[in-house]
């Protein structure tokens, strides 16, 4: 008798013989004795990687396409690389089918790309996820909720120069609708978060603006420094780590800009701190330099340089600094292997282990990247839900460089 028909026919005569056990009814508990609570999962404190957190950006986009993603795994499993940060919510957009009330009311769910799919993805290979979230610039919250937004002194929403709505930092709600998104992010499996835009306007009118929700006395530094104590709180119960994108300069001024981004009171309340350092973005002239774009290695190592000096003033041990670095061309200077390498040179040069590179339409430099042995792949398909792509705004340069100019 063949294997398999020898054992049907045991399966079918057990069942004749063999009755299926009746679950036993559930025990009531005595009268005037409380049902003993379901236990909650244990957190899990996130561990980012021992050698550094060493990260490329992906767009939502680029994130749900299946050719671009299986392209950009590819180039992490043969680098250095080891981490992508994702576009989870961007002027307003949100990659995904996000479980936050808000989101769905104002339309502000994509569908960029299906999430579980791509972290399962990028859990097979290894990868550590990031999800970026662009807090204060969204063009979709305020058109349905205007008392969420900046006004100009006439009422109406303000719009900056590149025709972008703001969120105002002052409103509680505002907070709560960027963390929800987060929460939600990390639910479905983000190790960490990472806040972009945290801050006040740079550029435009901004003489008359008005914030509906200020309170008098209270410092834009004060209020940026409160909405990250706010959200690493709450992330951190959650066991995932948190991060924040801020400008370069803000290691070498001394106030906050006008924009809330404080250096001593930043890395109070982030487990990393990631100053754009791109060279492209820093005046000519600045650190003493003709031309700052045109050496990246100088630049990297004194504006990061910069930094350390502040983070040792601060007295802060629980934050790492994280820099971004340029992937890009700008200004008429263009960058390739040489200048991504001198980069990356710097930085480590400054014992920093972890870096991030930027490019907006997310085509890096692979030469410029140190090879590694490729990991052992628990899953190798890859089939994100396909998505046409798309252009992305992010966050950019300081008032050295037009906001129009630049992609970041």
């Amino acid at each position: 008798m063949p294997r398999v028909a020898g054992l049907a026919l045991i399966a079918s005569l057990a069942g004749c013989t063999q009755r299926t056990p009746t679950p036993a009814a559930p025990v009531s508990p005595a009268i005037g004795q409380k049902a003993a609570a379901a236990t909650p999962p244990a957190i899990v404190q996130v561990v980012p990687p021992a050698e550094g957190v060493k990260g490329i950006y992906l767009t939502g986009w680029s994130a749900g396409g299946t050719k671009r993603l299986t392209s950009l795994v590819g180039l992490v499993d043969r680098t250095e690389l080891n981490a992508m940060v994702i576009d989870v919510k961007d002027d307003g957009e949100v990659g995904y089918d996000v479980d936050v009330p808000l989101a769905k009311e104002v339309g502000a769910n994509q569908k960029m790309f299906r999430i579980d799919k791509t972290i399962g993805i990028l859990n097979a290979h290894n990868i550590y996820s990031i999800a970026r979230i662009a807090c204060m610039r969204d063009s979709i919250l305020p058109i349905k909720h205007p008392e969420m937004a900046v006004h100009d002194k006439n009422g109406n929403v303000w719009k900056d120069p590149t025709k972008h709505m703001w969120l105002d930092p002052f409103n509680k709600a505002v907070w709560d609708y960027n963390v929800d998104i987060a929460l939600d992010a990390i639910k479905h499996g983000f190790k960490e978060i990472q806040f972009d835009y945290v801050r006040f306007p740079s550029e435009g009118k901004l003489t008359g603006l008005v914030y509906p929700s200020r309170k008098e006395g209270v410092k834009r530094e004060d209020q940026i420094a409160a909405f990250l104590e706010y959200a690493h709180t709450k992330i951190k119960a959650q066991g995932a780590m948190f991060a924040a994108d801020v400008f370069g300069l803000t290691s070498l001024v001394k106030n906050d800009e006008g924009i809330g981004q404080k250096f001593q009171k930043l890395v109070q309340n982030v487990d990393f701190l990631c100053p754009m350092t791109y060279p492209s973005h820093y005046a000519y002239g600045e650190y003493g330099m003709k031309d700052p774009n045109k050496e990246p290695y100088k630049t990297i190592t004194l504006s990061v340089g910069d930094a350390q000096k502040r983070m040792v003033l601060a007295g802060v041990k629980t934050c790492q600094l994280r820099p971004w670095l340029q992937d890009f061309s700008l200004r008429g200077v263009r960058y390739g292997p040489t200048e991504v390498k001198a980069q990356i040179k710097a930085v480590k040069d400054l014992g920093i282990k972890g870096y991030l590179l930027w490019n907006a339409g997310n085509k890096y430099t692979e030469s410029a990247l140190a090879t590694d042995t490729p990991p052992v792949i628990k899953t190798a398909a890859i089939d994100p839900t396909p998505a046409v792509a798309k252009s992305t705004g992010a966050e950019t340069a300081p008032a050295s460089v037009p906001e129009s100019a630049v992609k970041r």
